[in-house]
């Protein structure tokens, strides 16, 4: 653990230094020794709201703390936590927000609030629970905390314009911090683009497993909603400040025979430059993100940082464009689902597991590649699709002694097209595929195969 906090410690005191927001940022965003202090005393209220509430109302052992627990968790070493996929990759990310949001709310930049967060999750680990700590969460709390709270603080500034209410719940600590000081926080960059889609079609999903002649398949007629979000002007863009474009996407899918569908996406710069050329332009940067996916059979996420290109060609003489992405990025905290495990692992809401069920999933690291592309006008309307895959490896001690996992591949591909009918409604229909394989140190291999048909409806709201 020292020699994780040492290199986190280097990481971010380097990009900090390549990432310098501008002399007029730095004096309208000033941060005193007075705000980090306020900003520690966030992140303790946090932590005591945290614990209590599993100790009074929802009575978990974990959060019956005391001196004892605590010196002993000072002295244990770290562990890989057998903690479920919701309490893993939705609870800690979301936790880790308000933590990193106690700074941004306080005046701190991304790099001093990602500290900030990097201190609330070390302190709840040691102190806020009785289990021994985790490495995962030490990892994802902050890490995705950032990300997830990021987004969320600049979104805040933009709804408290039009709904006050909805800001507070966004961010909370920006809410508060705002209320008592009177004082309302200033960023680079504004939403351009928000999305509401409701969609419905067909779910399709099969498994085979290597040891036995059974395969599952299934088909189910499914129907949902999702969020899009553009943050930021992707065409040319130079950054300010860390997360001044992004794109986040959260959707939500039910189906019949009790499926559901839970995907989530955000993906920012944390430093870009502009590029132009003879007839584009581009983007080319570092990016940051945090994304995954969690069905009743399957589930995987990323947290990945690497290089991002973003090129659009414009027609001279229409409004045709062309707009091309690609991306190539490390994974340094994911996760990929075991299918024979998975499948025999049921939530019990009466047990002692309750929300939490054991953990049936690799922690990974690994690479990632994604393109995608945009092409089409008004008239036309536009066509669209990405493609991504990834390889990864579990990280040594992390394997589950029920199925420990060798290697993982994902292959993710969507193809689209939609029509603009009306000023802000779309109509459109998309495919997505999922192809996943595990394999086992035991030889045994499972394949997964997912795909979704859709047809939606868009709901736009674009900046003029």
């Amino acid at each position: 653990m020292k020699k994780f906090f040492a290199t986190l410690a280097i990481f971010t005191f380097l990009f900090q230094g390549i990432f310098a927001q501008s002399e007029e940022e730095n004096e309208s965003n000033s941060a005193s020794v007075k705000d980090v202090v306020i900003a520690v005393g966030d992140v303790c209220l946090v932590n005591m709201i945290f614990n209590s509430t599993a100790r009074i109302v929802l009575e978990e052992e974990y959060s019956q703390t005391t001196l004892s627990t605590m010196k002993e968790n000072l002295k244990s070493h770290w562990v890989w936590d057998e903690d479920g996929f919701f309490m893993n990759q939705f609870g800690h990310p979301y936790q880790g927000s308000l933590y990193y949001g106690a700074g941004r709310s306080n005046g701190l930049d991304f790099w001093q609030s990602f500290f900030v967060a990097s201190t609330g999750s070390f302190l709840w680990e040691e102190f806020g629970e009785t289990t021994t700590p985790s490495v995962n969460d030490i990892i994802t709390t902050p890490i995705c905390g950032a990300i997830v709270g990021e987004s969320l603080h600049r979104l805040y500034i933009d709804a408290y314009e039009f709904f006050p209410a909805l800001a507070w719940l966004l961010s909370p600590a920006d809410g508060l911090n705002s209320a008592v000081k009177n004082k309302r926080p200033h960023v680079s960059g504004r939403t351009q683009e928000l999305d509401f889609i409701f969609h419905g079609g067909m779910e399709t999903s099969s498994a085979e497993v290597s040891d036995s002649l059974d395969r599952e398949y299934q088909e189910k007629i499914a129907g949902g909603s999702a969020v899009h979000i553009q943050y930021g002007v992707q065409d040319a863009h130079t950054s300010k400040e860390a997360f001044d474009l992004f794109t986040a996407d959260l959707d939500f899918t039910v189906a019949s025979k009790r499926y559901y569908n839970i995907e989530y996406s955000i993906d920012g710069f944390l430093y870009s430059r502009a590029l132009y050329f003879d007839e584009s332009e581009g983007t080319l940067g570092v990016n940051l993100m945090y994304d995954g996916k969690k069905t009743k059979d399957t589930a995987f996420s990323n947290a990945a940082v690497g290089v991002k290109y973003i090129g659009t060609k414009k027609a001279a003489d229409s409004d045709g464009i062309f707009r091309f992405s690609a991306q190539l990025d490390g994974i340094f905290m994911g996760t990929r689902s075991l299918y024979p495990l998975m499948n025999k692992v049921q939530v019990n809401f009466s047990g002692p597991d309750k929300l939490n069920p054991p953990r049936y999933y690799d922690f990974t690291y690994g690479i990632l590649a994604k393109a995608g592309f945009l092409l089409g006008n008004s008239f036309w309307g536009m066509l669209y699709g990405d493609l991504e895959s990834s390889f990864a490896l579990p990280y040594y001690h992390s394997e589950l002694e029920e199925a420990e996992g060798e290697k993982h591949f994902l292959l993710q591909a969507k193809l689209g097209y939609e029509h603009k009918i009306a000023n802000h409604l779309t109509l459109g229909l998309r495919d997505s595929f999922i192809y996943k394989i595990d394999c086992l140190k035991n030889g045994i291999d499972s394949t997964q195969k997912l795909n979704s048909a859709q047809i939606y409806a868009k709901i736009v709201f674009e900046r003029e």
